[in-house]
């Protein structure tokens, strides 16, 4: 049997979870907005020097070692002005410094401090059946689809064995940075829960398995760009805090305004000092945050034993198998495992397929779906009245009532360049509002919900033909475009500068574009002033 012990033994000293008598040599974070952009601090010869005397004083200080933009891919002007600032201090006493003597920078807040949600001590070797599938009825849900390719489930964890024989077919993009082993064990279950291969001869199954995997590593920015991406649900298998932090709110509210579906762990029992306490992201709004239950619908691992629960409290919304699930970790290596980790991809898988089925679902819709269709488990669990959300997920029901819900079909016609709505078109990246598609359901197609639209506006946009593609790269994209007279191409960074423009000719109807750093920029396309097409370009 291997034994995950010395990888969690790793995993605690690397990411700086055991305090020592040396605390002054551990970096702390802060995340702290500038009043103005021109007082954040360059560095010189390997030094922090700012323009501004107090901003200066606080470096010398508080040996803060690096300052930079906390959540570059965001697309609001307020979290531009947000920064990550890394001391060698107690993060404490600089947010209280800059809180009651300082003018120049406002609103700090301990950085968000990335925890991954699972037991490793738990994992046994083998596994007879996987109940957790048969528990949510996934082959219920399969009758009415097993996932559209269109469907982008977005994986933020820890990092991913991308030659795993249930995972290298199954995604279409990965960005991580190295990390511990026990992070790409970690990320590779969760990912292969949501949306691993199935029906491949070996391994096990998946819920959303015909649903396409856009991987990247756990952090706020990542989820930004998994979001403008394209992805129309994440999976977010960690914590980020045990406090609701006004930062990370703003960020998932605009993740919410760009469609995208934000699903996430509720916490281990342990987490954040007790399973009643709540844990952050699953407990900021526009989440769905869920916990875990075993075999019998037990939310109690060992029935009888309350110390051995997950979360239960205010902040769950659904609950889904998470105690002694199957997994799998590594090439090759099958077992069983304990976390709402496990439990969390279970629903975003399921939400791929009702997205399979009908695009239009908003995040409303799906958590009314979801409500609605899961089983009542207070009988099982009369100790946790109304802490376990609405129950446990039902995977069949939910994809069946996804099938037949009508949604709203009002048409947003416009781009928007500034991320206030819609989702991103993973080929395209031009912005779509997340009702502009409805179902057909006698033929099972997709339909543009153009009623109010008058004829001419509509054949106007339906001649417009611009693509980019791939989007998001890791090094240049082609756009091709339709036009019949010449264009202006034009591409801004986040902060708005132009970085790149050209001519586009109708005679030759294709370019190639490339921008140095990574991040979000805006493209628009324009014709004496007026704009033609708009959208985003992602680079990883």
């Amino acid at each position: 049997m291997k034994n995950l012990t010395k990888y969690c033994i790793a995993f605690i000293l690397l990411t700086g979870f055991v305090q020592t008598g040396f605390s002054q040599l551990v970096s702390e974070n802060i995340w702290v907005t500038f009043n103005n952009i021109s007082d954040v601090p360059v560095t010189v010869d390997g030094h922090l020097y700012s323009s501004n005397t107090e901003v200066q004083n606080l470096i010398n200080e508080f040996n803060i070692s690096s300052v930079e933009q906390a959540v570059p891919s965001s697309m609001k002007e307020e979290l531009q002005k947000v920064y990550n600032v890394t001391c060698f201090c107690d993060a404490e006493v600089l947010s209280h410094r800059i809180k009651n003597e300082t003018s120049s920078l406002y609103k700090p807040e301990i950085a968000p401090k990335y925890d991954l949600m699972s037991d490793p001590d738990d994992y046994n070797t083998t596994f007879s059946q996987d109940y957790a599938l048969d528990l949510i009825d996934a082959k219920g849900a399969w009758e009415y689809t097993t996932g559209s390719v269109d469907v982008i489930l977005g994986i933020s964890d820890g990092n991913f064995y991308t030659d795993h024989e249930e995972l290298e077919t199954e995604y279409i993009n990965i960005n991580t940075t190295a990390s511990p082993v026990y992070y790409y064990q970690h990320g590779t279950a969760v990912a292969t829960t949501a949306g691993g291969a199935t029906n491949n001869g070996q391994g096990k199954s998946s819920i959303g398995y015909d649903c396409k995997l856009s991987l990247t590593s756990m952090n706020y920015n990542r989820v930004l760009e998994l979001s403008y991406a394209g992805a129309q649900v994440i999976n977010l298998s960690w914590a980020s805090g045990c406090y609701n932090s006004s930062y990370v709110q703003a960020i998932v509210d605009e993740v919410y305004d760009n469609g995208t579906i934000l699903v996430a762990s509720a916490g281990n029992g342990g987490t954040c000092g007790g399973s009643t306490n709540l844990v952050y992201p699953a407990a900021h709004e526009h989440v769905i945050g869920v916990s875990s239950i075993g075999p019998q619908d037990n939310h109690e691992r060992t029935i009888g034993d309350p110390t051995t629960t997950h979360q239960h409290n205010s902040s769950v919304d659904i609950c889904a198998p998470g105690y002694d699930v199957a997994l799998t970790v590594a090439p090759g290596w099958y077992l069983t495992g304990n976390g709402t980790s496990f439990a969390a991809p279970l629903v975003t898988g399921t939400i791929g397929l009702m997205l399979s089925v009908n695009p239009c679902l908003t995040f409303e819709d799906v958590e009314e779906i979801l409500s609605n269709t899961a089983v009542n488990i207070d009988a099982q669990n009369p100790s946790y009245i109304g802490q376990l959300g609405a129950g446990r997920l039902n995977a069949k029901e939910a994809v069946k009532f996804a099938l037949e819900f009508t949604c709203d079909t009002d048409v947003d016609l416009g781009g928007d360049p500034t991320g206030n709505g819609g989702t991103t078109d993973p080929v395209t990246s031009g912005t779509v509002n997340s009702h502009d598609v409805s179902k057909d359901e006698s033929t099972g197609g997709e339909i543009n919900s153009t009623a109010n639209v008058s004829d001419d506006l509509e054949s106007e946009l339906n001649a417009v033909n611009v693509n980019l593609f791939p989007n998001p790269t890791t090094n240049t994209s082609k756009i091709t475009w339709n036009f019949d007279k010449p264009m202006t191409l034009n591409v801004f960074n986040m902060n708005g500068s132009l970085v790149y423009q050209e001519e586009l000719r109708p005679e030759v109807r294709e370019s190639i574009i490339s921008v140095e750093e990574k991040g979000v920029y805006f493209i628009l396309i324009e014709n004496n002033g007026q704009t033609e097409w708009s959208g985003k370009l992602v680079k990883m």
